[in-house]
C-alpha cells in the first residue's frame, strides 16, 4: 500500500489531464497522474481552433505554467515540443455531390486574422500529450504509466483508489480525465445507455501518407485567390451525410512529419453500420465522389483503420462529493469543427481555480463545482446542436452555405470572447481579469430576445425542423435562414446574406473594422464584447515566435 495521501488523484494521462496536472503540481499541490497505457500513444483531436490557442495561451499565464502557452503557438510547438506538427491557417470547407467533380462553387476557405494571441496547430498527439505529461512531472506530479485504477471508494475524508495490480492510492479528491470508458462514470451509473442527444455519428480514421496536396490539383481559375490556400490548415470534404477531415501534418516549414490524418464521419441515420471493414466502407464512399477519390489517390494508410460505434455519450452528472467527470469521460459529441479541445481547455479553465480553492480551504463542498457542471452541460448540448444541424444541412448546397454563416457568426464572438479577455490582461496585468470569463452566460442559459447569436441560432434550429418535417423546401429553408442572418446585427466584415459571397479571408484591416463596428455602431449586448485596446497586442510582438 502506498501510505501517502495525495491532493488530487487525476486518472487518464491524455492532454486534459496532463495539462489539468500540470497546474496542480505547478501550485504546489500533490498530485497524483495514473496512466492504464503508456506514453507516446496515438491519439485524434489534432486540430485546434482561435479559441483553444486562446485558452491554452491564458491556462499558461493564469497559473505560471509556460510549457501549457508552448502549445498554443505553432512556432514555439516545433521549437519547444516536437518537429511533427503541422499549422492551420485556414478553415476550408469543399461540397461534393456523388458521381460529380467538386463545384469551385460550392466550396468555403475561412482564413482567421493572423494575430500573435491565434496561432492555430495540427497536433500529432502522441509528441503532444507525452511532452505534457514530462512538463506535469517536471513541477511535481508523480505519474505512474501501465497502472490500471479498477475500483475506488469515496468517502467524508478522501478517495481510495484500487488497481489490477493490488496497489492502493489514496487522495482528497479525484478528477476522472479517461473518456468514454470512464470507470467512475461507470461504477457510479452516470452513463446513460441511451443518451439525450440529437447527434448519430460514427467514424472512421487513420493516418496517412503519400497523397497530394488539394491545391495542386486545381487550375488556377479554380483556386479562391486568398491569403492562404486549403492546405494550410484543416480541409473538410463534406457530403450528405457526413463528412472528411483532411489534417496535415506536413504543412508548415520547420515540420518534419509526413503524415496525414484522416478521418471521415458518417450520420447513422444515413449510413448504419453494416459489419464491414472500416477500410472496405472507407474507400466504398471516397470513390462515390470524384474529386475526394482524386485527393487521396496515392494515400497510404500507416497505421491501423479504426471504426468506432456511435460517438455521443453523456454523463448524468460530471461532479459529486469528491470527483469530477473532466471532458470527454463527461460527454462527447462529433470532432467537427474542432469543438472538443475548446470545451477541454474552457472546462480547466473553470474547474482549476474552483478545486485549487477547495484544496486549500479543505472543504469540497458540491456547490463550489456547480459553475463546471453547468458549463460542461451547456458546452455539450450546445455543440449537440451544432452537430446535429450541421448534419441535417449537408442534404443540399443551400442549406449548408446558409448553416456554415450560422456556425461562422458563433465562433467568431466565441473567438472574441477569450480575445477580448487576453487584451484587457495585457492592459492591466492583473491576472483577474481572466476570472471575468466564469461571469459569460452559460451556453443555452440566454432568454429569447437576451443575445442575437443565440436567437439565430434558435431560429435556425425550428426551420430546419419545419424542413425536415416538410413543411419547407431545402431552398425555403436556406432562404429564411439567410434572412434571419440579414436581422442579425453582425460585423460588417463578410456578406452575411448573400448566398453567393462564400469565402472570408479575416485579414488585418477586417479585424480593424470589426473592433471599430463594436466599439461605435454595434448594439447592445453585442458591443459589451468590444471594450479593450487593439493596440495592446504590440505588447506581445517582440516574441517572434508568435
Amino acid at each position: 500500500m502506498n501510505h501517502e495521501t495525495y491532493d488530487v488523484a487525476i486518472l487518464g494521462a491524455g492532454i486534459a489531464g496532463s495539462v489539468l496536472a500540470a497546474i496542480l503540481a505547478r501550485q504546489g499541490f500533490r498530485v497524483l497522474l495514473l496512466e492504464k497505457g503508456a506514453h507516446p500513444r496515438f491519439a485524434v483531436g489534432e486540430a485546434m481552433q482561435p479559441q483553444s490557442s486562446m485558452l491554452l495561451w491564458i491556462l499558461g499565464e493564469r497559473f505560471d505554467v509556460p510549457e501549457i502557452q508552448h502549445l498554443s503557438c505553432t512556432q514555439k510547438i516545433l521549437r519547444h515540443v516536437t518537429r511533427n506538427c503541422g499549422v492551420k491557417k485556414t478553415f476550408g470547407f469543399l461540397y461534393h455531390e456523388a458521381g460529380k467533380p467538386q463545384d469551385p462553387q460550392q466550396a468555403h476557405l475561412l482564413i482567421p486574422p493572423p494575430t500573435p494571441l491565434a496561432s492555430e496547430s495540427h497536433l500529432f498527439r502522441a509528441d503532444i500529450d507525452h511532452y505534457v505529461v514530462k512538463a506535469a512531472i517536471r513541477h511535481g506530479a508523480t505519474y505512474r504509466d501501465r497502472t490500471d485504477v479498477v475500483d475506488f471508494t469515496l468517502g467524508d475524508d478522501g478517495v481510495v483508489l484500487r488497481t489490477a495490480g493490488d496497489e492502493v492510492f489514496r487522495a482528497r479528491f479525484l478528477v476522472d480525465g479517461t473518456g468514454h470508458k470512464s470507470l467512475v462514470a461507470e461504477r457510479l451509473g452516470l452513463r446513460p445507455k441511451d443518451p439525450p442527444l440529437r447527434t448519430q455519428s460514427r467514424t472512421i480514421f487513420t493516418h496517412m501518407r503519400g497523397f497530394r496536396r488539394y491545391d495542386d490539383l486545381l487550375a488556377p481559375h479554380e483556386r479562391p485567390g486568398l491569403s492562404r490556400g486549403w492546405y494550410e490548415g484543416t480541409l473538410h470534404h463534406m457530403i450528405d451525410g457526413g463528412w472528411f477531415w483532411v489534417i496535415r501534418f506536413d504543412n508548415v516549414p520547420g515540420s518534419e512529419s509526413d503524415l496525414t490524418s484522416i478521418g471521415l464521419t458518417l450520420d447513422m441515420r444515413k449510413y448504419p453500420e453494416r459489419g464491414i471493414p472500416p477500410e472496405q466502407e472507407f474507400w466504398e464512399v471516397v470513390n462515390r465522389y470524384p474529386s475526394i477519390a482524386r485527393h487521396l489517390e496515392g494515400g497510404v494508410a500507416v497505421r491501423p483503420w479504426v471504426g468506432t460505434g456511435r460517438l455521443q455519450f453523456t454523463a448524468t452528472d460530471s461532479a459529486g462529493p469528491r470527483f469530477f467527470l473532466m471532458s470527454h469521460a463527461h460527454g462527447f459529441i462529433d470532432a467537427l469543427y474542432s469543438r472538443g479541445m475548446i470545451n477541454t481547455f474552457e472546462t480547466i479553465h473553470a474547474l482549476a481555480p474552483r478545486l485549487i480553492q477547495a484544496l486549500r480551504d479543505d472543504d469540497f463542498t458540491l456547490s463550489r463545482f456547480d459553475y463546471p457542471r453547468r458549463l460542461q452541460d451547456g458546452m455539450l448540448l450546445d455543440n449537440d446542436r451544432m452537430v446535429h444541424n450541421s448534419f441535417r444541412s449537408f442534404a443540399n448546397f443551400a442549406t449548408w452555405n446558409a448553416f456554415l454563416r450560422v456556425w461562422l457568426a458563433n465562433i467568431i464572438f466565441g473567438d472574441l470572447r477569450m480575445f477580448r479577455v487576453c487584451m484587457k490582461y495585457l492592459a492591466s496585468g492583473d491576472k483577474a481579469e481572466f476570472a471575468a470569463l466564469d461571469a459569460d452566460a452559460v451556453p443555452l442559459s440566454q432568454a429569447p430576445g437576451e443575445d442575437p447569436l443565440e436567437d439565430l441560432s434558435r431560429f435556425t434550429d425550428a426551420t430546419f425542423d419545419r424542413w425536415e418535417a416538410g413543411e419547407l423546401t431545402a431552398e425555403q429553408a436556406a432562404a429564411a435562414v439567410f434572412a434571419q442572418l440579414g436581422r442579425t446585427p453582425l460585423p460588417p466584415i463578410h456578406a452575411w446574406s448573400d448566398p453567393a459571397a462564400h469565402h472570408l479571408d479575416l485579414l488585418p484591416e477586417k479585424l480593424v473594422k470589426m473592433v471599430d463596428w463594436g466599439q461605435t455602431v454595434a448594439p447592445r449586448p453585442m458591443n459589451r464584447w468590444f471594450d479593450f485596446d487593439l493596440g495592446m497586442l504590440d505588447r506581445l510582438r517582440a516574441d517572434a515566435a508568435a
